[in-house]
């Protein structure tokens, strides 16, 4: 996939989108926005992404994501159903008009609450500079 103007934070929303819509009837809030709400509810954590130079402008970007799901009352059959639904919904999600497969998907559930591991990865290509790549050169040709 190859994206020039997408930023973190529209991946970030996209991920928070697909949750609003797969589940309308749960809240979708961002780690550490304030006080934990009342259960159920999903808190969308960026965890630590990356953007490596790959070749001249290209560069990878990873956007790990851990998506925590709070179940009321802790119902483990909630959680687990959960997982299993969330693996299709974050699959893929849209981002600035195109589609991103999410990949190394894995849970874990603990302390009650569902963790949900997903990564966004994809290239995307710094802006094209115009400056000239050197100045005039002379050539002399000749024969020994």
């Amino acid at each position: 996939m190859s994206l020039s103007q997408v930023t973190i934070n529209d991946v970030r929303q996209a991920v928070r989108a697909a949750l609003e819509t797969a589940f309308p009837d749960i809240g979708v809030y961002d780690q550490g926005s304030g006080p934990e709400p009342a259960p159920p509810y999903f808190l969308v954590n960026m965890l630590e992404p990356t953007h490596t130079q790959e070749l001249g402008r290209r560069y990878w970007r990873v956007h790990p994501f851990d998506v925590k799901y709070v179940a009321l009352n802790g119902d483990m059959a909630d959680l687990c159903g959960k997982a299993e639904q969330l693996t299709d919904v974050l699959q893929s999600i849209t981002i600035s008009g195109r589609a991103a497969r999410g990949t190394g998907m894995r849970f874990q559930i603990a302390e009650g609450a569902l963790h949900f591991f997903v990564n966004y990865n994809f290239h995307v290509w710094a802006a094209r500079t115009d400056e000239p790549f050197m100045a005039n050169v002379e050539v002399r040709e000749g024969l020994k």
